[in-house]
């Protein structure tokens, strides 16, 4: 009987002690995830006081949908409530015809002065944002953020000090007439956009009637839609398909990109535009500014990265062409080397006059 209790009192502290250590990683774990929220909800805080600018009395609208995670825009909300203001909240299926979100979005996106779209595909080109910055209010793009956005070092920029540099681009955009892009990866292009007028996602979003993608830093500007011709080679990331695990190629002539080819994210390109009017038409040349930033596979992100660049296929009526199609797909390349009228101007990513 002795030999039994002892037995059971050996097996009790056994168990007593696993159910010690059990405890202690859970503690471990729950203070884990309790850190990391304290990360990412301080990036929210850094994107709505510091990139966006919230007030009390900002009439603030979040959008999100089914495709993006819900963290992100619940530390937004909680975010703008911090900053005093009381957002309004509206979620729909992600669904865009012809590039335009269902009425109850567009409605409200009209009536409000402030709206931040966290969303699978972009909200940037549609009727009620035009209408929204024309009336004076701010339209924030966050195309496919996840909870990494929260995160990533793209917030830790200085974005004030960084505008000499993204006015000197725009300013050398503005005055070129020819444009040569190369890569040591074979991307080979050249086209013009004399007449053109370059734009920026300058990292924030703070002047009325200006629409924004936050933290991207860039400046594009619409080609002359017939004018390019060669090859791209994209090897970083592309709209709806993430980081890229083989590089695409795109054969284009006149404009547009007859050959799609790379794999199953160039036959899911391929899919996507064929089509559809407009579709293959190279819409957007741009590069990447923002110094912090690293690849994460989402758009709002990537494109803003220094050492890249980007080309877009369909959409620019937004920002100075002529190609009407119902959707933009941007693809991003690294290290571009790009020559202005002849004259050097970045070389493998790194500008070279700036």
């Amino acid at each position: 009987m002795a030999q039994i209790l002892l037995i059971s009192l050996s097996n009790w502290h056994k168990h007593k002690s696993e159910m010690a250590d059990m405890i202690a990683r859970c503690e471990v774990l729950v203070q884990k995830r309790r850190d990391e929220n304290m990360v990412k909800q301080e990036g929210a805080r850094r994107i709505v006081q510091d990139c966006i600018g919230i007030k009390p009395d900002d009439q603030v609208l979040l959008i999100t949908d089914t495709g993006r995670p819900p963290a992100v825009e619940q530390a937004l909300y909680e975010a703008c409530i911090e900053a005093g203001a009381i957002p309004k909240r509206l979620s729909f299926d992600g669904v865009l015809k012809d590039g335009q979100p269902p009425e109850t979005i567009s409605t409200a996106m009209k009536q409000a002065n402030v709206v931040i779209c966290i969303t699978t595909s972009t909200l940037g080109y549609s009727t009620a944002a035009k209408i929204c910055t024309q009336q004076g209010g701010r339209v924030i793009v966050m195309t496919e953020a996840t909870e990494e956005l929260l995160t990533n070092k793209a917030l830790e920029a200085d974005f004030v000090n960084l505008q000499g540099r993204v006015q000197a681009v725009m300013k050398a955009f503005d005055q070129a007439k020819k444009v040569r892009v190369t890569t040591l990866k074979g991307t080979d292009l050249s086209f013009r956009i004399d007449g053109r007028t370059s734009h920026c996602c300058k990292g924030t979003c703070l002047d009325p009637g200006t629409m924004a993608a936050v933290p991207d830093m860039e400046v594009y500007i619409a080609p002359i839609e017939n004018t390019m011709a060669g090859t791209l080679i994209a090897d970083v990331m592309g709209t709806g398909m993430g980081l890229l695990t083989q590089p695409i190629h795109l054969e284009i002539q006149d404009g547009k990109a007859y050959r799609i080819t790379g794999g199953t994210q160039a036959d899911h390109l391929r899919k996507k535009v064929e089509n559809v009017p407009g579709g293959t038409v190279v819409a957007e040349f741009a590069i990447g500014l923002n110094p912090c930033a690293t690849p994460t596979g989402s758009i709002v992100i990537d494109e803003g990265i220094y050492g890249t660049g980007h080309f877009a296929l369909g959409s620019n009526t937004g920002f100075g062409g002529n190609n009407v199609c119902p959707q933009h797909l941007d693809l991003v390349y690294e290290k571009p080397t790009i020559y202005l009228d002849e004259s050097l101007f970045m070389k493998d990513g790194v500008l070279t006059e700036l």
